[in-house]
């Protein structure tokens, strides 16, 4: 019988956490009432489709998981989740649908749309996704191989 290995600590596990508690936290509010209008808005600023809901709770379940049991992983997901929600803005900004809730495949590509409105519809995952790459790539504080030469 193997003994337990204690996991990592860290700053990268903070911050695995951080984001799952920003996954979670945009999950919980869009079901709060009194933050979404009659029309299903967001504090009446737009609708946050069904599945980009389901895929931010997914997102949050696998960075809990991974933050309380598999940090040897969060360096992985970081970096797909920077891909993936860097991904969806870029589409959102050039096309006007979105990847992670697959409307651009139901409904083909759009025009591009380059407003204020679009720009801070996406801001938050274009901030978010690029620093979560940066994370997943620099990996803070984790020791780095020294080279020798």
């Amino acid at each position: 019988m193997r003994p337990h290995m204690p996991q990592r600590r860290g700053p990268l596990r903070a911050i695995g956490w951080l984001y799952t508690a920003g996954f979670l936290g945009i999950f919980l509010i869009c079901h709060t009432p009194g933050f979404t209008d009659a029309d299903g808005k967001l504090f009446g600023l737009f609708r946050i489709d069904p599945i980009d809901d389901f895929v931010h709770l997914l997102s949050g379940i696998a960075g809990a998981l991974i933050s309380w049991r598999g940090t040897r992983y969060l360096p992985a997901y970081f970096i797909v989740i920077g891909v993936l929600y860097d991904l969806d803005a870029v589409v959102g900004m050039t096309m006007s649908r979105g990847l992670l809730d697959l409307s651009v495949f139901k409904f083909g590509p759009g025009s591009p749309d380059f407003g204020l409105t679009n720009w801070l519809l996406n801001l938050p995952h274009i901030v978010l996704a690029s620093l979560a790459l940066v994370i997943g790539i620099v990996r803070p504080g984790e020791p780095r191989a020294v080279a020798r030469g």
